[in-house]
This record gives structure tokens, C-alpha cells and sequence, in this order.
């Protein structure tokens, strides 16, 4: 093969590679998970509830992310990360395609991990 064409030949294929790994987006990361949970924690109440509770917010966080990415959904993760982000459109979305019964689990897994993390994970 020529290389002028072998360079094609790779580009398209990192093209491809990159657009199916896309495809595969199983949300945000937990390091987002993380950060959108520590920016919800110096808010308001938020803030006043850690202080009260004596909760150290980034071991909180960094645990509540593991511990959503393994017991949710990719997008019962994805939609908890929108909500402390406060992405209103992006919340809207996924709950509309969810059925009643998936919103019920995902609050109980959600009140799952709180339990954990509050208790110190």
C-alpha cells in the first residue's frame, strides 16, 4: 500500500473508532459525578446540612460517585449527575422516556447510596 494512502487508511479508521466510542457513552464519569456533587455541596442548605451533619464532602462525593456508577443505570447515573448540575432540559428528557416503575427504582437507589456515603461509604 502506498503511503500516502496507508495515511488515509488510518485516518479513517480512527474516525470510525472515534465515532463508535462515542456511540458508547455510558454517561458522565465519575470525576464529573464528583465535581457536579462538590459544587452542589457549597450551596445553601446543602452546605448547612454537610456542616450539621459533620459530612466530609469530598469523601461523601468521591464515595456517592462509585457507589451510583455501580447500582444505577447508565442513565439513572447520567440523570442524578443533571440534577445536582441543575441541567432542567437535560432531567426533562431522560424522564420522559423513563416509565414510573424506573423512576421508583432509581429514587430507592438513589436513597441507597446517600445511606452508604452518609454513613461514610
Amino acid at each position: 500500500m502506498h503511503p500516502k494512502q496507508q495515511a488515509t487508511s488510518c485516518l479513517a479508521m480512527a474516525v470510525i473508532v472515534g465515532t463508535l466510542l462515542a456511540a458508547c457513552d455510558s454517561g458522565p464519569s465519575e470525576s464529573e459525578f464528583v465535581a457536579a456533587c462538590l459544587n452542589e455541596g457549597r450551596q445553601g442548605a446543602n452546605k448547612a446540612m454537610s456542616r450539621a451533619m459533620g459530612i466530609d464532602r469530598d469523601k461523601f462525593c468521591k464515595c456517592g460517585a462509585s457507589q451510583a456508577k455501580a447500582s444505577l443505570s447508565p442513565n439513572g447515573y447520567r440523570l442524578m449527575v443533571y440534577e445536582m448540575q441543575g441541567k432542567r432540559q437535560e432531567i426533562a428528557s431522560l424522564q420522559s422516556k423513563m416509565t414510573d416503575a424506573a423512576k421508583m427504582d432509581l429514587m430507592k437507589a438513589g436513597f441507597e447510596v446517600l445511606g452508604k456515603c452518609v454513613a461514610g461509604g
